[in-house]
């Protein structure tokens, strides 16, 4: 089961905005009447109950949202790029592959959130019309859409989760209770990766994981560590499996519990049964290995065999109630907020002079106009004057000793200083 990726979204390119004049018999002098660009698509993720593993993403990493249509005459709108919706199993968690920062945990079917903008739509020359200048021959260009690698993390929201040292029964008894197929031997670490399977008790169902094996140490990384340990904080009862076979159940049980410990302490406030397996290899010493659990633990122990089905019943009447009053408390507690990532525009700037002379204007408002502008048209670079003279911009540079000719950098353009 694939529980881990990277892959890159992309928000659609706003469309451009257009450079057109009013056209109409008996009406000699028409104003502009170019419309602006419409927005480019965005990404979301959301969490979804038909989907459980992330196995759509591993051939195809690579994702882009609908461009937005470009302005047309008469003051028409181009139309919004289509949104792109990206399904994910219940349970995923999102970062930021190049920062690491944590952007949401879609943990309830319905999660949803905005990983990649759109681009902004480029203004048509309509609105650059003033008293001053009222045939604007400029437009602007669609703002491409934001782009960024996200790490995908599958960590299992199982309702119940089997947790047991290697050969313990764990797969077996998945299969005897679901219809899971898990792989089944008599060596230990058989289960690789988690294995999840849907028991059914009466009309009720839950869903049953079996976890990868786990070893001393596994808390620091050893043996499957981790890989096993990040699915068993999610699930809402723990299943604790020993195996009759032991010659020493208390120290197989404690040697779990320790590793959950250490590796998060809370942990230990999740419903648990504990359960002694293979009762049919030999009934009597699963009986005695049972009592000893219980009287370490100080309640009952239950005693199942997946092969003859000895106690199987009891056990999923009992796991379907414990799940039953987890799934209340959590309806009760109310869904997690999930967050709305959005852009976080700075219209404050910084001028400074780079070592090649080149003054770098760095801001939201300034860089993202002068970018989306076509500064090949007639009278745009006026427009970006204008601009920086109300911003305050202007007036930085001249103290910074900015002369005609000298190079403006704003983020991937550039042009000359003509005031």
């Amino acid at each position: 089961m694939l529980d881990a990726v990277e892959i890159t979204v992309k928000g659609g390119n706003g469309g451009h905005g257009l450079v057109s004049y009013h056209r109409e018999k008996f009406v000699p002098q028409g104003g502009p009447d170019g419309g602006d660009g419409g927005r480019g698509g965005r990404v979301f993720l959301r969490a979804v109950d038909d989907v459980y593993t992330l196995e759509l993403y591993r051939s195809r990493r690579r994702f882009q949202a609908g461009p937005g249509a470009n302005g047309g005459p008469n003051l028409k709108h181009g139309a919004n790029g289509e949104d792109l919706v990206l399904e994910v199993p219940v349970g995923t968690v999102v970062h930021d592959a190049e920062t690491g920062e944590f952007i949401a945990d879609l943990r309830s079917v319905g999660d949803e959130v905005l990983v990649a903008h759109g681009g902004r739509g480029g203004w048509g020359n309509k609105r650059f019309a003033t008293p001053t200048n009222q045939t604007p021959s400029f437009s602007q260009k669609g703002q491409e859409g934001e782009e960024r690698r996200l790490r995908l993390e599958l960590r299992l929201l199982a309702d119940v989760g089997l947790i047991g040292l290697p050969n313990a029964g764990k797969s077996t008894l998945l299969a005897a209770v679901s219809n899971a197929k898990p792989k089944i031997a008599s060596y230990p670490f058989t289960t690789l990766e988690p294995m999840l399977g849907v028991v059914n008790v009466g009309w009720e169902r839950f869903t049953l994981a079996d976890l990868p094996g786990l070893v001393e140490g596994a808390s620091e990384g050893y043996g499957l560590g981790f890989e096993f340990l990040k699915h068993i904080r999610r699930c809402r009862v723990l299943l604790h499996l020993v195996s009759s076979e032991s010659p020493d159940p208390v120290t197989d049980y404690e040697l779990i519990e320790g590793e959950l410990r250490a590796y998060d302490p809370a942990l230990e406030e999740v419903a648990r049964v504990v359960a002694v397996t293979k009762a049919d290899l030999d009934p009597a010493r699963a009986e005695a290995s049972a009592a000893t659990l219980a009287a370490h633990l100080g309640r009952p122990v239950r005693v199942v065999s997946a092969h003859d089905g000895t106690g199987i019943e009891p056990l999923k009447e009992e796991l379907m109630a414990l799940v039953t009053a987890e799934r209340d408390r959590a309806e009760a507690a109310g869904p997690a907020e999930v967050p709305v990532l959005r852009p976080e525009p700075v219209d404050r700037f910084t001028v400074t002079v780079d070592e090649d002379g080149r003054y770098v204007v760095e801001g939201y408002t300034a860089v993202t106009f002068v970018e989306m502008t076509e500064t090949g048209m007639p009278g745009s670079r006026d427009e970006i004057m204008r601009r920086l003279e109300r911003w305050g911009i202007a007036k930085e540079l001249r103290q910074l000793g900015i002369r005609p000719g000298d190079v403006m950098v704003f983020g991937s353009v550039e042009i000359p200083w003509e005031g």
